[in-house]
């Protein structure tokens, strides 16, 4: 029997988060975007533990600024907003319908893994080879 493991919510993280950078870089994008959104909401609120923005609500509050610039009056485009985001990392995990859905995968993995290694860099001041080597692919 193996003794138990302490990991700390860091640990757990940069390891789904660097896991799923490698599911990307063999096209699994399905994997690559349930692990970076895994990640990226554990950063996410060890960064609002810390006082910090994550990039999930900057990005959302920029969209709802603008959102609100351009005429938008509903009272609920913040929810609206949030939920388009996560959208398919909610499918992907949720989903138990009896259509298919449509996603563009690739995309949305990019999308991903930008907010978690955001929040990533943010919180240690790293910036792992895995992280360079997906920001210099996708430029």
């Amino acid at each position: 029997m193996n003794p138990p493991q302490r990991l700390s919510a860091l640990e757990i993280a940069e390891h789904q988060l660097l896991t799923a950078l490698q599911m990307w870089s063999v096209g699994d994008y399905i994997s690559c975007i349930t692990l970076a959104g895994a990640a990226e909401e554990i950063l996410g609120k060890r960064m609002r533990k810390l006082g910090f923005e994550p990039s999930f609500e900057n990005l959302k509050e920029a969209i709802v600024k603008l959102a609100k610039h351009f005429g938008d009056t509903l009272s609920n485009t913040d929810k609206l907003v949030g939920d388009l985001m996560n959208r398919t990392r909610n499918e992907l995990k949720h989903y138990a319908g009896d259509e298919a859905l449509e996603f563009d995968l690739k995309s949305d993995a990019e999308e991903m893994l930008e907010r978690a290694i955001s929040n990533y860099t943010s919180l240690t001041g790293k910036f792992p080879d895995q992280m360079l080597k997906f920001w210099s692919s996708t430029q």
